[in-house]
């Protein structure tokens, strides 16, 4: 007897289906195409670059300082994307690492900071920062109080609606941008509640989503006005002026 046709076609329907899942997920967790100049990712007479399993660390010609940063960068962003802001950082005296995520996807590993701040033991405080899903990530871990952490840098991001940080005691930057039609003004005012009344929030005028990294345009974003260069100088210079408004508090 013949078997019947839909069960001699089941393992052929499965294997297109299981194609199709394998297909789609690849476009999925696709990362973007990084712009960043190689002179970004090497390092000079003034900040030495090291590519470590847990990210990339930028450390001052002067050696670690006692204030880091580690940033999640936004999904599917590879790390490469923000060697603007560790260079920068660094040539101001900050010790930073940009996380490598799983899949460029810091929901997969929002912890992931610890891993940095433990091989790292010299650098005695840290702020936490994040683009977009980095951002988010970010704040869920800082929420769950993790110790040398003393501040919080959000690029386009907000805390995620069971993170609650109202009431905690450290200084956070909200930094957002004018022509993001991805993380919208009324998006981060609406999770306001969740951060500290004490947040400083700046805008940059004429940047977009993905003028944040170096990574191209990003879909659904808004058209920056602003040139690229001029809005991660402003990134750089808002996040340099937050961590030495730390690091005063702490003398």
């Amino acid at each position: 007897m013949k078997e019947p046709n839909a069960r001699r076609m089941a393992p052929l329907l499965a294997a297109i289906l299981l194609g199709a899942c394998a297909v789609g997920a690849a476009l999925y967790f696709r990362p973007y195409a990084v712009g960043t100049a190689p002179s970004l990712l090497s390092s000079d007479a003034s900040v030495l670059v090291k590519a470590e399993a847990f990210g990339t660390v930028y450390v001052p010609a002067a050696g670690p300082s006692s204030l880091g940063l580690a940033f999640y960068p936004g999904a599917r962003v590879p790390r490469e994307a923000y060697a603007y802001l560790g260079q920068g950082l660094a040539r101001a005296g900050y010790t930073t690492v940009i996380l490598t995520l799983p899949l460029n996807f810091a929901i997969f590993a929002p912890a992931k900071a610890r891993r940095a701040m433990e091989a790292l033991p010299e650098v005695g405080a840290w702020a936490l920062g994040g683009h977009s899903l980095g951002g988010a990530m970010a704040a869920s871990f800082a929420s769950s109080s993790p110790p040398k952490v003393v501040g919080l840098l959000l690029l386009a991001s907000w805390p995620g609606s069971s993170t609650k940080l109202s009431a905690w005691g450290y200084p956070v930057l909200s930094i957002a941008a004018s022509n993001d039609e991805l993380a919208t003004q009324a998006k981060i005012a609406a999770a306001r509640p969740r951060l500290p009344p004490k947040t400083r929030y700046v805008e940059i005028a004429g940047g977009n989503h993905a003028q944040f990294g170096d990574y191209g345009a990003q879909s659904g974003d808004g058209a920056a006005s602003l040139p690229a260069e001029l809005q991660r100088r402003a990134v750089t210079e808002e996040t340099i002026a937050f961590l030495d408004s730390i690091l005063a508090g702490k003398r």
